[in-house]
This record gives structure tokens, C-alpha cells and sequence, in this order.
């Protein structure tokens, strides 16, 4: 989020500066589901019933580096993302306890489900003497988060030693080992030779296209990283932005015209036909994976760039999802004011004053015969969790704007307003002058005319008697 002009992102300017490091405060929020049915849910078939429990916030601080400028306009860059716990504006520490899903197990159910029956029945031994081999587990935020040690991958790795095989990292979590690292190498736009592909992702890690999905469209990577666009935005636009999180390019709509800090912003949204099934949004075929593998509506299965784990992200609470799928899980409430994912817009410069991406992770659960704790199961899309990464402009970022933006121009629109005022001015009064200059023109061409106009000479009577006589 930039706070001063925006074109075009040449070194040493704070437009550059700022485009390196974002000078506004960014925020990672999670809210976690816990379970609070668990064996209801194996032992019954039934619904499983979730409490959310969050905000548990993070201090979210980026930094670009290995930045590389080319003759041709683009500039190539990665982008380190570090995450601090921030205890105050959290409901409880890291080590706050929840009931989750079994992931590691989950995923090894799934894959394990296209393999033979004896590898099936294997696996189930080595789950069970894993010890963790249940459907639902006890974990921390932090845990959940940044990595545990797992006992299943624990007990892989003193399998593999007695045998005096390489082993395996045995710790897991959703983003472990994605703390103060960089999400790929980017290439973008700067803006040098045009502004109107102003900072819009060229190339994510050296490709102009992903592989993930099964249609060109699809695999198109559109747009920029959702906290700036090319200048001039106007409300009949789509903002496109590429979200390596969920290994996709998606698109913004015009929402409501919004207010912030002085400032007028558009507000744009994800809407509903962006996370629609292929019955609903034939354009989302491709991200059928496999071609013959589509979701409800509302969901994303992102499998295929997630290493083969059954991740599904949907929006959170499932918002905009398959009223089936809402249904499935007691204790999710969608509200499109607290879940949908927003820009809010300066439309002049392109600059994003508010944004808040906001996604939720799911895992696909069904039955899988060897596995013991999924044989009551219906097939399910299970919450984890739903986080909202959030930046939005400060007081002395928005002041600072409006210094080096908005009175400029209004000073440069004062002038032109001065200068308009004048030219009528002038012209008015040259209009004026023109008019008196023609109407003495016509006096003086009248007092010509009585000038020459004589009256006749008067006769001396004694000069007349003369000429009589």
C-alpha cells in the first residue's frame, strides 16, 4: 500500500521505497473451527457442530528483495513475508487448544484410497501403531499454524531408522515453514514504459501461465497482487489479482462508493460467480481437477498445487457456497459483510487504501474403508480455519497522501479553474469593448453627417435690394 504518487516505480523515489516495504501496519488474522461433537461425528454419521474461536493476530511485515530492473519495463522481485504474533489483539495466546480434523491423516486416507488393499491394510497398521490414527485431533493455534511434531510421521521415521533409511521431516502445520519466506519469484510491470499495465503480474516464477488447472483460461495469470493497479479506475472496470495462495488468478467488481480518512475510494469485491460450479459458471470448467472432479459451488479443490492434499479453499463460513454444503457443518454462519473478500480503490492513482483478503481452508473428509474412523462418514468439506490479511491506510498515511496527491491536484484544478475564470473574464471584456468600440464608431459617423449637412446662407436684406435694383 503506497502513500504518495504512484507512477512509475523507479529506485530511489518513495514510491519505490514504499512499494518495498509497506509503510501501513498489515495484519494475519485466523479463527479457528472446534469441534465440539467429535465422536458423534465417527461413531454416528452425525453433523459435525463447530465453535469459531479468533481473532488470534499476527503482525504481518513484507519485505521485496533480489529486485532485478530490465530494459524492457519489468521489474523481478521476491517478496519475504515474516509473521509475529501480536498477544493484544488476539483473544488468547498461541497455545490456546482446539479439536481440528485429522489432517496428516486425512490426506494420507486419501491417498492411500487409490493404492492396493494390502497397502491399504499396511497403512492402517502403521496408523494405529502411530497412535494417531483418530479422525480428530487436539492441537494448538500455533501448532495448526507453524508445525507440530507428528506422531504418525514420528513413527515413519523409527521405521525408516531401524532400517537405516533416510527419513522424513516429522513435523506439520498449514503454513510450516512458510514464516520469513517468499511465495515465488514475481515479475511485474513498472511502469516505465506505459502505465497501462502498471504493476500487473508478466511472470510468476519464470511462467506467464500456470499449470494447475485444466483449461488455458484458467491457467491464465491476470492482474497484480491486489494492492495496487494501473491509475484512472473506474467503476465499470474488473480488477483482476493473482493469489498464490490459492494458485489462481480471481476478479473484483465495483460494490459501493466508500469514504476513508478523507479520502473517496471505489470499494470492489469478489462476487458470487467467481467460486461458481461449472453448472452455474461453465467459464470455471478448468478448475474441474481432476476434468471430471467438480465441487459445489463455493469451493475450491487446490489438490493439484498442494502436493496432492485434499485442501479445499472456500470463502469463510462458506459464503456464496452450495447451501448443501453450508448445511453439512452446525455452527457456520456466511454474512457477506464480515467474510467477502474487498479492495477499496483511489481511483485516480490506482492506490488500495483498504484491502481485506479473507479465505478459509477445508479439508475433504470421506469414508475410506481401512481407515476406522472414517467407515459412519458422508462425504465432507470439513473448516479448519478462515483468516483475513488486512492493511488499511493511517491517518499519517493518509495525510501523507493527500499532501503529495489530492492538493496538488487541487491546487492544479484551483489554477485551471483561476485560468477559465480569467479567459472569460478577458473575454467578456473584449466582447465589451468591441460592442462600445462599434457603437461610438456609429456616434462619430453621425456627428460626421451633421457636420456636413449646412444650412442655408442667410441674405443681408440690403444686400438683396442691391441685386433687385
Amino acid at each position: 500500500m503506497l502513500t504518495g504518487a504512484t507512477l512509475p516505480l523507479v529506485q530511489g523515489t518513495s514510491t519505490y521505497n514504499d512499494w518495498v516495504e509497506p509503510p501501513v501496519p498489515i495484519y494475519f488474522q485466523i479463527w479457528v473451527y472446534d469441534v465440539i461433537n467429535p465422536e458423534e461425528v465417527v461413531n454416528k454419521g452425525e453433523r459435525p457442530a463447530v465453535v469459531q474461536k479468533g481473532p488470534y493476530t499476527y503482525r504481518e511485515k513484507r519485505h521485496k528483495q533480489n529486485i532485478t530492473s530490465y530494459d524492457n519495463g519489468t521489474i523481478a522481485y521476491r517478496e519475504t513475508r515474516t509473521f509475529i504474533f501480536d498477544r493484544a489483539k488476539s483473544v488468547g495466546p498461541e497455545t490456546d487448544n482446539f479439536t481440528t480434523a485429522n489432517i496428516l491423516m486425512v490426506t494420507i486416507a486419501d491417498l492411500l484410497e487409490r493404492e492396493y488393499s494390502f497397502i491399504q491394510e499396511l497403512a492402517e497398521i502403521i496408523l494405529d501403531i502411530g497412535g494417531d490414527s483418530n479422525l480428530f485431533t487436539t492441537l494448538s493455534v500455533r501448532g495448526i499454524m507453524w508445525g507440530y511434531e507428528d506422531p504418525l510421521l514420528k513413527t515413519v521415521n523409527d521405521i525408516l531408522k531401524r532400517y537405516n533409511q533416510s527419513t522424513i521431516d516429522d513435523h506439520f502445520g498449514l503454513f510450516y515453514k512458510q514464516n520469513g519466506t517468499d511465495d515465488g519469484l514475481y515479475t511485474i510491470d513498472s511502469g516505465t514504459k506505459s502505465v497501462d499495465h502498471f504493476v500487473e503480474i508478466q511472470r510468476w516464477n519464470g511462467e506467464n501461465k500456470l499449470s494447475f488447472w485444466t483449461t488455458p483460461t484458467c491457467n491464465m495469470i491476470n492482474g497484480t497482487d491486489g494492492t495496487l493497479f494501473p491509475p484512472f479506475v473506474d467503476k465499470s472496470q474488473t480488477l483482476y489479482i493473482f493469489s498464490s495462495d490459492i494458485c489462481r488468478s480471481i476478479y473484483t467488481t465495483f460494490h459501493k462508493d466508500d469514504t476513508l480518512r478523507g479520502i473517496d475510494l471505489l470499494e470492489f469485491r469478489v462476487p458470487p460467480n467467481v467460486f461458481l460450479n461449472v453448472t452455474a459458471n461453465p467459464a470455471n470448467t478448468g478448475f474441474c481437477t481432476p476434468a471430471d472432479n467438480c465441487f459445489p459451488s463455493g469451493l475450491l479443490n487446490v489438490a493439484s498445487c498442494r502436493s496432492g492434499a485434499p485442501v479445499i479453499m472456500s470463502q469463510p463460513n462458506f459464503l456464496a457456497a452450495d447451501p448443501k454444503v453450508i448445511d453439512s457443518v452446525v455452527g457456520v454462519h456466511p454474512d457477506p459483510e464480515q467474510h467477502s473478500t474487498l479492495i477499496a480503490v483511489e481511483p485516480m492513482t490506482g492506490v488500495v487504501m483498504n484491502a481485506q483478503k479473507k479465505l478459509q481452508v477445508n479439508i475433504l473428509i470421506k469414508k475410506i474403508n481401512h481407515i476406522r474412523d472414517t467407515r459412519n462418514l458422508k462425504l465432507m468439506f470439513f473448516p479448519i480455519l478462515w483468516l483475513n490479511e488486512s492493511a488499511v491506510i493511517t491517518e499519517k498515511a493518509a495525510n501523507d497522501f493527500k499532501s503529495a496527491v489530492q492538493t496538488p491536484l487541487k491546487i492544479t484544478q484551483a489554477v485551471q479553474y483561476g485560468l477559465i475564470i480569467i479567459g472569460a473574464f478577458i473575454l467578456i471584456c473584449t466582447l465589451a469593448l468591441i460592442i462600445k468600440n462599434k457603437f461610438s464608431y456609429n456616434d462619430e459617423d453621425d456627428e460626421e453627417v451633421v457636420k456636413c449637412t449646412k444650412k442655408p446662407a442667410s441674405v443681408n436684406p440690403s444686400e438683396s435690394t442691391k441685386l433687385l435694383s
